[in-house]
């Protein structure tokens, strides 16, 4: 599988998807990650990530993907 995304990938107020692949180019799925915007009431540290997988994977291929969401939040959007 390959994972492609924004290079420009910004911690706060963004909205960012992540295209999976397979190595033949076709789709299997998308992992993103949403913002919720600003409150005062909230602290603004919160995120919303999400994997949207195709039927076709099985349980090996969905836990990778699972784990590729948790390393791409750890690379791209963790600063402290």
């Amino acid at each position: 599988m390959r994972v492609r995304g924004s290079c420009m990938a910004s911690r706060c107020s963004s909205n960012q998807e992540f295209q999976v692949t397979s190595r033949t180019g076709s789709p299997l799925a998308v992992i993103w990650k949403r913002w919720p915007g600003f409150n005062e009431d909230r602290n603004m540290d919160h995120e919303f990530f999400g994997v949207d997988i195709a039927a076709k994977l099985g349980a090996e291929d969905t836990a990778l993907l699972l784990a590729a969401a948790f390393l791409l939040n750890f690379m791209f959007f963790e600063m402290s």
